[in-house]
């Protein structure tokens, strides 16, 4: 008899058990489907996101046409395209307020020149803010530039040496060795690319 009752017992407690694991098993499971849904539904609104902003990509009304969200968002990829007899360049920018400056005047055709043999320079129709930048920095091959005490872009084709008030506006994706061979005054379109 005692082993009826204890067989008994054994299997009560075997179900308890049994039955604690189905019900966490269900329990979780209907966790990780709540998850699943709510993600789906994070999924479909980024979607529906990314469609809106396709849209207004396609009639012209996207975020950098938006000056607020220009400034917060843009600066991390920010390119321009400079077209030079026909040959387009391309530039990455700066993440400072003369970049952000330099943008809000583009687009800009302008003339520039040889300067001592090292760089080529444009005067720019404004000013652009030195807040926040550095006092100076060393150029190298490549580099695009600001010189805020002549208010000129410049292209550097040579390495230079420390100079005060020089702002680095980008870099060139490529090499300019063709800037540095034209001999004469030349335009330069700048755009912005993204």
């Amino acid at each position: 008899m005692k082993k009826i009752v204890l067989i008994i017992a054994l299997v009560i407690i075997i179900g308890i058990v049994i039955g604690c694991i189905v019900y966490n098993f269900n329990s979780n499971e209907e966790n990780f489907t709540n998850q699943g849904e709510q993600l789906n539904t994070e999924i479909a609104n980024d979607e529906t996101l990314l469609n809106s902003n396709e849209v207004n990509n396609n009639t012209g009304n996207t975020l950098e046409n938006s000056p607020i969200e220009r400034n917060e968002n843009s600066m991390g990829n920010a390119r321009l395209r400079l077209t030079v007899n026909g040959r387009e360049m391309f530039v990455t920018l700066e993440d400072n307020q003369a970049s952000r400056d330099l943008l809000e005047m583009l687009p800009l055709t302008l003339t520039f020149e040889d300067y001592n043999n090292t760089e080529k320079i444009a005067t720019l129709p404004s000013e652009l803010s030195t807040e926040g930048s550095p006092s100076g920095y060393t150029p190298g091959i490549g580099d695009f530039a600001y010189y805020a005490p002549w208010g000129n872009l410049s292209l550097f084709y040579e390495d230079f040496r420390y100079s005060n008030s020089l702002i680095k506006l980008g870099t060139f994706e490529s090499s300019i060795e063709e800037i540095g061979n034209i001999n004469e005054d030349f335009e330069v379109t700048i755009e912005r690319v993204n």
